[in-house]
């Protein structure tokens, strides 16, 4: 099949449209999900929500699932006008007509189309996090203090993207044609950072921490490690780094010998036998080599997307197919690397969209392989009783949609994590009911609360 702009153009369009039409029927999914299981408390939960606040939570589910439908349709509605609207033509000729070709121009586009995002994503963005948060009591903050905070992230991210932005051009404009090739090696190299080398030393930078005091529960975690061949170093307790919204436990190091990082509130909460399941979580990963695995398909996808970005940049066909003037882009000298990543600023929710839920369906499958991991060597009731204990978001629902979930939840949410356990058959030696709270604190050294 020859590839022609008329094929690009009907490409881009129909996942444009999938986009928009697929959104509305998860939205609607999503809002029927928490409607339907609104009449009782999901089985686990009982003693953490009440039945009001689980109502609560599915109005709320569904109320917020219709703000983020319309921070999508804005989205897609602006790719459009970027795109075939002009948009994007109309800055490019503006500013090549102010610097002349090459990169000064590309970088002023793509500040140009930041800032119109930004512009247009604001009043909605702020309706979809704040104010529908603020009706149902979920939001602490007040209204100026809420938008100053985001003015000043907007404001510090445009320090670093900015200037990290035309570095990138000017490496990639004397990289000549294989450009796409430094860009994939950059974004390997990311992955690396972010799944290896932060769990190892990046997560002991500048944080302080604390031995582990109970030492019934370091013997037994380090009794448990030994037996899968793991040499515990040592044992600590540290403050959670902001960024890492989902971790409880780290087992951080190389090779055999890890350090056991237990984080502040799953040292405070957590009795002996949930802790053990967190650890245990963490050790099906490491045995199952997921970090590796993620790296693996993450960057073999980062390949194909990287190749395609390097052929669309010399391609003429790719810029008349989607809107963008040939004459201002391909036509001219360089690498045209800068329109491209242009249009995937613009565009990138909608590229990607076809692309989500098989890319969460991969990053879910780990986490319950993980799951069942702990389930078959420490007990399916003291990984359930861990992750209803650590779970603190209730204001969405406990029952989503899987297929809008599928779409948009990279992890799988906890009452799905608690119904696949459920479902699980082997139950591990420990498969009792859980310590009390009072011994959790005892064995942290921390005071019950």
């Amino acid at each position: 099949m020859t590839v022609s702009a008329s094929l690009i153009e009907h490409a881009f369009l129909s996942i444009l449209a999938l986009y928009a039409v697929l959104e509305c029927a998860l939205a609607i999914m999503q809002t029927r999900a928490a409607e339907r299981s609104s009449d009782r408390v999901p089985e686990g939960f009982e003693g953490r929500l009440s039945l009001a606040a689980f109502r609560k939570a599915a109005d709320y589910t569904g109320e917020i699932t219709q703000a983020n439908l319309l921070l999508a349709f804005v989205g897609a509605v602006f790719a459009l006008a970027m795109t075939k609207g002009g948009g994007l033509t109309v800055l490019a000729g503006f500013y090549e007509t102010l610097f002349g070709p090459g990169i000064g121009a590309q970088w002023c586009v793509i500040v140009t189309v930041l800032a119109l995002m930004t512009a247009a994503e604001l009043p909605f963005g702020w309706w979809a996090r704040f104010r529908v948060r603020e009706r149902y009591g979920y939001m602490r903050e007040a209204r100026l203090e809420w938008l100053s905070k985001t003015v000043l992230e907007t404001t510090a991210g445009w320090l670093i993207v900015l200037p990290l932005a035309a570095f990138t051009l000017t490496v990639f404009e004397y990289s000549g044609e294989n450009w796409w090739i430094l860009a994939w090696a950059a974004w390997t190299l990311r992955l690396f950072w972010r799944w290896q080398i932060t769990r190892v030393e990046g997560i002991f930078w500048r944080r302080r921490s604390r031995p582990f005091e109970g030492e019934a529960v370091r013997a037994r975690t380090d009794e448990y490690l030994r037996r899968h061949g793991i040499v515990m170093t040592d044992m600590i307790v540290m403050t959670r780094p902001v960024s890492w919204d989902h971790a409880n436990v780290v087992l951080a190091g190389w090779g055999r010998k890890r350090c056991v990082v237990v984080f502040a509130h799953a040292a405070a909460q957590l009795s002996p036998d949930e802790l053990l399941a967190a650890v245990a979580h963490e050790t099906g990963h490491l045995k199952h080599f997921h970090s590796f695995l993620r790296i693996i398909v993450f960057s073999a996808v980062g390949f194909v997307c990287c190749r395609l970005a390097g052929w669309a940049a010399s391609e003429r066909i790719f810029f008349e197919g989607i809107g963008f003037s040939p004459v201002l882009t391909s036509d001219m000298p360089g690498t045209h690397a800068g329109w491209v990543l242009a249009f995937i600023i613009v565009a990138f929710p909608v590229l990607m969209y076809p692309l989500a839920p098989f890319m969460n369906l991969f990053s879910r499958l780990l986490q319950y392989d993980a799951d069942r991991f702990a389930a078959r060597t420490v007990g399916t009731a003291a990984m359930i009783s861990a992750m209803v204990r650590l779970h603190r978001d209730y204001s969405m629902t406990l029952t989503p949609s899987l297929l809008y979930s599928l779409f948009h939840y990279r992890r799988p949410h906890v009452g799905m994590r608690v119904a696949a356990l459920r479902r699980y058959g082997p139950r591990g030696p420990l498969d009792t009911a859980p310590s009390s709270a009072a011994e959790a604190a005892e064995a942290a050294g921390t005071p019950a609360s």
